[in-house]
């Protein structure tokens, strides 16, 4: 009898624990919370959303943990993928990681998201080419796939007084232009 109860006690502790602590299970209700909760970096600076595919896209800046990087005294440049909607709730189905090197032209960096149903079928498959324009020459980044015979303009986004670049796509070729069309910087291929 005293088994049953203990049983039944911890039962009903289980899952009032459940329901009334604040327990996510791989959805989070808007868009807020899953840039708070669902990312493993804390997000300082959202710079630039893009619906891909049916997923939202988010580049944005993060402070390393100074603990593993101590001498990091830099903003590190991330994007994260995430799926869904404040109606049916979000999850974060890309890989994670933040990005950083120095560079006193631009920085380029590609990252992909791969993801599958429960059959193995692909759902989502892209790669987005980013950045942070430094050289203040720089007025155009122009990107291309080394099988491409042309370069295509990326996106240049201006935030908090830094300009970025993005572009969807496997790129592999990215150069920084000046006004008059002088290539600047030119990296990858």
């Amino acid at each position: 009898m005293t088994k049953r109860i203990i049983i039944g006690l911890i039962s009903i502790a289980a899952v009032s624990w459940i329901i009334f602590s604040d327990v996510e299970w791989g959805k989070y209700d808007s868009f807020e919370e899953v840039l708070e909760k669902g990312i493993p970096y804390k997000v300082k600076n959202v710079i630039h959303t893009q619906n891909v595919d049916g997923v939202t896209v988010v580049m944005y800046t993060t402070e390393p943990d100074r603990e593993r990087f101590p001498f990091a005294d830099f903003d590190a440049l991330a994007v994260a993928f995430l799926k869904g909607n404040d109606e049916d709730g979000w999850e974060n189905i890309g890989p994670n990681g933040w990005e950083h090197y120095e560079n006193d032209n631009m920085t380029v960096y590609t990252k992909g998201v791969h993801s599958y149903d429960r059959q193995e079928n692909v759902r989502h498959e892209f790669y987005v080419v980013f950045g942070e324009i430094n050289n203040s020459e720089i007025t155009k980044i122009e990107t291309k796939t080394k099988q491409e015979e042309t370069f295509e303009p990326a996106t240049i986004i201006m935030n908090e007084g830094k300009r970025y670049y993005f572009q969807v796509g496997p790129e592999d070729n990215v150069r920084g232009l000046s006004k008059d069309g002088k290539v600047i910087d030119r990296q990858g291929g």
